[in-house]
């Protein structure tokens, strides 16, 4: 399973990617956390147990 976690670094790392300057580290820091802290509260009312991935035959048989 993938945590709400994992998934919402993933997203705000993709969106951060395009706009950040890599020369700033203080101010993409900042956008990450912008990014994340709202996607984050998302997921967390949306999937209060995580996002479950796809079953995989060793999974379905547990």
């Amino acid at each position: 399973m993938i945590t709400n976690e994992q998934r919402a670094h993933e997203i705000a790392i993709a969106l951060m990617a395009k706009n950040t300057d890599p020369n700033n580290p203080i101010a993409a820091y900042h956008d990450y956390i912008n990014y994340l802290l709202p996607i984050l509260k998302e997921f967390d009312k949306d999937f209060p147990m995580g996002i479950k991935e796809h079953l995989g035959e060793s999974d379905s048989k547990n």
